[in-house]
Parts: C-alpha cells; structure tokens; sequence
C-alpha cells in the first residue's frame, strides 16, 4: 500500500501526524474505514504517557486507531464477505499461548500478542486497509452504520461483566427473587466507556449510579434519563449506600478505594481504566479486613474476544431500535482526520469523539 493517508505516531514516545505512509500489508478484504473513536488509549499514545506501546517491526512509526467500523471495499471470492459489508475488526491479535490459540487473547498468558494501534500492529486510522475474515465482526443491522463504532468499547463492557458472572459463583449474589434487584451498582467515569458500563448495569437489572466528582452537563443527564441511570456528583458530598458492583473506569487509586470501602458482603468491584500517573493511595490494613471479612472479588479486566464482539453488536442494535437518539448522542462529535489537535485538548463536554472517514 503506498500513499495511504493515515494518523500516526511515533511509540512510545509520542506525538501525532495525518500524512501519507507507505505499509507493506496485503489480505483477501480490502476495508474503508466510517468512524474510527478517539479513547483514553490513543490520547495516552499521543502524549507519549502508553510505555507499553510499540511500533510494528521495521516501523518508526504506528497507524493509530482501534475503534472502527468500516465497509468492505472489496473481497476475494470464497471469504463470504461483499464490498458495501458493514464489519468492525477485532483489535488484539493472538500470540501462541494456550488462551491466544483458543481464540481468547484478551486473556493472553505470556502477552505476546498485538493489539491494533496500540502494540506492534498498524490500527485503522487510515483511508484503507487489508484483513482477513477470521478478525471482522459482521454487522447486518444497517441502521447501525452511525453508531456501530461503540461496539470495540461496548465489547470491553460485555467481557466485563461475563467476569462478574463468572466470579460471583462463589456466593448467592442475587436477589431473594434470584433477580438483581435491589443490588446497587456505581460505575466511576462519565466518558463513553462508563455510560456504556452503567447502561448495561442497568440491563441486568442492578439499581445504577454513574458518578464523578464534577457536575456535567445537560447532555449526560438526558442520557441518565434515557436510560434509567441516575447520576452523582460524589464531590458535593458523601454517598453512605453500600455497594454490590463497583467498575471503575477513572484508573485513579484514590477514587477506586473511596468506594472500595463502601463495598458490601460478598460484593465485586472491577478495575478497567488505566491511569499510570496517577497519585498513589495508600491501601490499609482495615482496607484489607474488609475485602477479607467481607468475602470482596477485586478483579481486573482488559480487552475482550470476538464473541463478546458479536455480543456487543446484538446489545447496540436493540438499545439503538428502544431508544436510538439517545443511543447516538454519545457520539458528541463527528471530525475530520486532519484535526489531529483532538488528541490532545480536552473538551469536557465531549464524551465519545470520532474521526469521519467517508
């Protein structure tokens, strides 16, 4: 591929262009990205805060982007793919560790494995790409073509909370009604990653809290209301409800701990955003009495494999036909690749900004 207009960076060590690159690449489907999101990750990329990212080999740079949907701009016969196919690629990559070959690199053993845009694998913030099938998520519901980008951070969501199934065997976590009801959530961060968090919260049925320690704006509580949510600004004041699901997507060890001490019997809380500079918190020795009197799972929980994918695109589509305006106005902006500024201003009423392709 030469001349391809593409976002780069130099990893680690930062920075961000829009310019023509020349990739090496070749596959049976050849992808024109929609959307590609901007996240914490690429931010982090950009300023040169991601020490774990890394250039593909023979590269002195990386294509950015890891939130995408695209179309198929054209296919070998045989992959059972058409141009005009609506798909979203899988990110990471598998190595050859027991998990990887097993389709589960989200729980890579050995972490030899790549992630698009991220680790040592050209991502998808650029005008065209090569891939093959066994990586592309099918979408078949075409009214989700504006929204369908959400499906990378709602696939982190559905990993999520199969971990919180899984883990929650250990005790009779719900309801006398064998339901979650009256079981409180608190999901930390109002980005798109926490809304996406706490909308599906919602779904199993807990009693949902979306907190911050800042008021927001009219938008964000349209979309509490949408969805059932209730919103609190923990600055204002002490939240005293105990509380049975805590997710975390701020990475700040002060603020993960606050509501760690308000967890209850038998409780989960789930970390899942990274945050390397942030200040340190001191964990105490009553911190840990609680965690163990109290029977607390603490779990961390990064990525997710194709059928959480698949899982994600099936929740997008039936939120999007309940409700499909407020669905969308998480996508608070709509951007041309050239603005390569949106990597690193901050804009605190954006929650989810995507970069237009086509």
């Amino acid at each position: 591929m030469t001349g391809v207009n593409a976002i780069t960076t130099k990893a680690p060590s930062g920075g961000v262009e829009y310019r023509k690159v020349d990739i090496e690449e070749s596959g049976p489907l050849e992808l024109s990205p929609i959307y590609t999101g901007i996240c914490g990750t690429d931010k982090g990329m950009a300023t040169g805060r991601l020490d774990f990212a890394y250039n593909p080999d023979g590269q002195d740079f990386i294509v950015m982007g890891h939130e995408s949907i695209c179309t198929v701009k054209s296919a070998d016969s045989g992959t059972g793919f058409h141009p005009g196919d609506l798909v979203v690629p899988v990110v990471r990559r598998p190595g050859g560790c027991i998990n990887c070959l097993a389709g589960r690199q989200d729980n890579c053993s050995d972490g030899d494995k790549h992630e698009a845009g991220i680790t040592g694998k050209n991502g998808f913030m650029r005008e065209t790409f090569y891939d093959v099938p066994e990586y592309l998520v099918r979408i078949k519901d075409s009214a989700l073509r504006e929204v369908g980008v959400l499906t990378e951070p709602l696939k982190n969501v559905v990993k999520v909370f199969e971990v919180v199934e899984t883990v929650s065997r250990r005790s009779i976590y719900t309801s006398r009604d064998s339901t979650y009801s009256g079981k409180k959530a608190y999901v930390v961060g109002t980005g798109a990653e926490g809304f996406l968090f706490a909308m599906m919260a919602s779904e199993y049925g807990f009693d949902t809290r979306i907190l911050n320690r800042h008021p927001v704006e009219e938008n964000r509580l349209k979309i509490c209301d949408a969805f059932g949510l209730t919103f609190t600004d923990y600055s204002t004041g002490s939240i005293d409800e105990s509380v049975d699901l805590l997710i975390d997507t701020s990475g700040d060890p002060g603020t993960f701990l606050n509501f760690m001490r308000k967890m209850n019997y038998n409780s989960i809380g789930i970390m899942f955003g990274t945050n390397g500079k942030a200040p340190a918190a001191e964990l105490t020795g009553s911190d840990i009495d609680r965690i163990v009197e109290r029977n607390i799972t603490l779990a961390g929980s990064v990525d997710a494999a194709k059928i959480h994918y698949e899982k994600a695109v099936s929740y997008l589509s039936r939120w999007n036909s309940v409700n499909a305006s407020a669905l969308a106005s998480l996508i608070t902006s709509k951007r041309d690749p050239s603005e390569t500024s949106l990597f690193t201003e901050r804009d605190p009423n954006s929650i989810k900004t995507v970069i237009k392709w086509t």
